[in-house]
């Protein structure tokens, strides 16, 4: 009955689409990106790529915010706005 949840994506599959638009390894998804080797045309193109995944527009101030840099902080990011967007997607 909470399919809903079930549905709901994860850490590591957030950590999938990083490692597969940024071709790096994500093992530990608190280290930071720019330490795996991401630079910035990964990052434009990551951002880009969750924005189409999960329908959401990621503001350009988070990704220099130094808590959002790794895998982990920026899907916390996304998982806010997605869990944000629950009730008007519900009501809709």
């Amino acid at each position: 009955m909470n399919q809903s949840q079930s549905d709901q994506p994860t850490q590591s599959q957030f950590d999938q689409l990083v490692e597969r638009i940024c071709a790096v390894a994500v093992t530990d998804p608190e280290t930071p990106l720019v330490d795996l080797g991401v630079d910035s045309l990964h990052t434009i193109a990551l951002v880009m790529a969750v924005e189409e995944q999960y329908g959401i527009e990621i503001d350009p101030e988070v990704i220099g915010d130094p808590a959002l840099t790794s895998s982990a902080g920026l899907w916390r990011s996304v998982h806010d706005q997605l869990a944000a967007a629950l009730p008007a997607r519900a009501g809709s």
